[in-house]
C-alpha cells in the first residue's frame, strides 16, 4: 500500500529532533472541514510522551480544553517508542488513526496523499497564527491544502571560532554564504581550514536562497536539484579544497552526522552549523576551552526547519471538536508551556517566537541567550529542507557524489546528474 512504503521511507528523516510525537486519525462524515457543534469525543494520541516530565502537562491542557467545552470529552492515548512505526501503519491501513494526531512533515505526507488528513487551509480560521516555513512544512508539491499545525520546531544557526576568523582579518563574521566561502580562500593561504562538511542537496538550498535563488529538491514529480546555480556552489567547493580550505575529513565523513560539529569542538576549523541550544549543550561540555572564542550568527538565507506538528484526521467523528482541540494544543500559551519542558525547542506560532525570553531556558552564557534570540527571530524565515520524498538513503548519496566532486575525481554537474539519477530510480510513486 502506498501509505505503508511512503512512511517506512520516511523514518529515518524524522530522527532531526529529539523529541518525536506522532498519531493518526480515524472515522466520518463531513468532509472533515471542522464545521458543526464542538462536542463529543476526541482521540489524541502521542508518541512517548506519557512520562513524569510530559504526563502533568498533558493532563492539564485536556482539563482545560474539557472545562472550555463542557461538551467535550477529550481521551489522550500514547504510544511507546518502540515499534512506533509499525502501530502508526497498522493504524493507517486500518481506518483506526485516532481525530487528532502529532505527525512529522513526512508522515502526514503520505496520510495527506491518501485524503486521511483534514485540509486546515479550509477548516482553520487560525492557521495564519503559525510560522510560515511550519505552515509551509505541511504543504506539499502535488497535493491542495495544508495539513499540520506546527508545534514544535528547530532551525540552525552558523557558529564561528573568532581566533582563526581575524587570522584571516576578519573582525565580525561573514553575513552571506558568498562571503563566507571567499573568507575561506583568504584563511587557507593563512594555513586555516574553515570547511570540515561538503554540502548536500538540502544545504545547497540554503545557499542558493541565500544568494537570492530558489532550489527544490523535488518540484512537479521530479527531483530538479542539478540546477546550475548547484553545480556552481559544487565548483566553488571544489577550488576551495585545492585551496587548502575544507578538510580532508570532510570528504571521509560525507554524510556522517554531527562530522561538522565534532571538528569544530576540536578548534581546528574556522566555521560550523549546529542547533540554538549548541552552546549550553555541547560547547560548554564538550569543549569549554573554546567557548570564549565562540561567536554566534543567523543562519544564511531560509535557514533548515524541523518541524513536528498536530494534524486533524478528515475522518474524525467529531470533526469540529477535533479541529477546536488541534487548535487548542497549539495556540502559544500552550506551545510556550511545552516548549519550556522541551528545551532547545522553540513553538509554531508567531506570537510565541516574539519573545523567546517567555520560554527558553535560563542559561548565564551571553552567547547561548543570543542564540535563543536569533534563532526566535529567523523561525518564521525557517523552511524546511528536502521534500517528502527525498529520504535519507538519498542524501546520503547525493553527499557522497558531491565529496567526489569536491576532491576533483568528478564534475560537479556529473555529481548532481547521478543523485537525481539516484533519487529517480528509488522514489515511491
Amino acid at each position: 500500500m502506498k501509505i505503508r512504503s511512503i512512511l517506512a521511507l520516511g523514518v529515518a528523516a524524522t530522527t532531526a529532533l529529539a523529541l518525536t510525537a506522532c498519531t493518526g486519525g480515524g472515522g466520518a462524515p463531513d468532509g472533515g472541514t471542522g464545521n458543526g457543534d464542538i462536542s463529543g469525543e476526541v482521540t489524541f494520541q502521542t508518541w512517548s510522551l506519557k512520562n513524569d516530565k510530559f504526563t502533568p502537562y498533558f493532563e492539564g491542557v485536556v482539563k482545560a480544553f474539557e472545562k472550555e467545552h463542557p461538551g467535550v470529552t477529550v481521551k489522550w492515548v500514547d504510544q511507546p517508542s518502540d515499534g512506533y512505526e509499525d502501530k502508526v501503519l497498522q493504524q493507517a491501513e486500518s481506518g483506526e488513526l485516532p481525530d487528532v494526531i502529532n505527525l512529522p512533515p513526512e508522515y502526514a505526507y503520505a496520510l495527506a496523499d491518501a485524503g486521511q488528513l483534514q485540509d486546515l487551509k479550509k477548516s482553520s480560521k487560525v492557521l495564519g497564527d503559525y510560522v510560515d516555513g511550519g505552515v509551509a512544512a505541511y504543504t506539499y508539491d502535488g497535493i491542495d491544502g495544508s495539513f499540520g499545525f506546527p508545534w514544535y520546531l528547530g532551525t540552525e544557526l552558523n557558529y564561528w571560532n573568532s581566533d582563526l576568523l581575524a587570522k584571516g582579518g576578519a573582525t565580525a563574521p561573514p553575513k552571506t554564504i558568498d562571503e563566507t566561502l571567499d573568507l575561506a580562500e583568504t584563511l587557507a593561504g593563512k594555513g586555516v581550514q574553515t570547511i570540515s562538511d561538503v554540502p548536500s542537496p538540502k544545504s545547497l538550498q540554503i545557499m542558493v536562497s541565500d544568494q537570492g535563488g530558489t532550489l527544490d529538491v523535488y518540484k512537479d514529480g521530479k527531483f530538479v536539484f542539478n540546477t546550475p546555480e548547484a553545480v556552481k556552489i559544487v565548483e566553488r567547493y571544489a577550488e576551495l579544497y585545492k585551496a587548502g580550505a575544507i578538510t580532508p575529513e570532510a570528504l571521509q565523513n560525507a554524510g556522517t552526522a554531527n562530522a561538522n560539529i565534532n571538528n569544530f569542538n576540536k578548534g581546528t576549523v574556522a566555521w560550523a552549523t549546529a542547533g540554538p541550544n549548541y552552546i549550553d549543550k555541547d560547547l560548554a561540555v564538550n569543549a569549554p576551552n573554546l567557548l570564549p572564542k565562540v561567536q554566534v550568527s543567523s543562519g544564511f538565507g531560509n535557514p533548515p526547519l524541523f518541524v513536528q506538528g498536530i494534524s486533524v484526521s478528515a475522518k474524525a467523528k467529531n470533526p469540529a471538536a477535533a479541529l477546536a482541540f488541534a487548535e487548542f494544543v497549539t495556540n502559544t500559551e500552550n506551545q510556550i508551556a511545552f516548549v519550556k519542558l522541551a528545551a532547545g525547542f522553540f513553538p509554531g506560532t508567531k506570537a510565541a517566537n516574539s519573545d523567546p525570553a517567555a520560554f527558553a531556558a535560563s542559561t548565564e552564557i551571553e552567547t547561548q541567550k543570543k542564540a535563543n534570540e536569533l534563532a526566535a527571530a529567523q523561525m518564521d524565515k525557517a523552511r524546511m529542507m528536502g521534500a517528502p520524498q527525498f529520504t535519507e538513503a538519498m542524501e546520503t548519496y547525493a553527499k557522497q557524489q558531491i565529496a567526489l566532486a569536491v576532491k576533483g575525481d568528478i564534475s560537479a554537474k556529473d555529481a548532481l546528474d547521478k543523485a537525481v539519477q539516484y533519487a529517480e530510480q528509488n522514489v515511491v510513486k
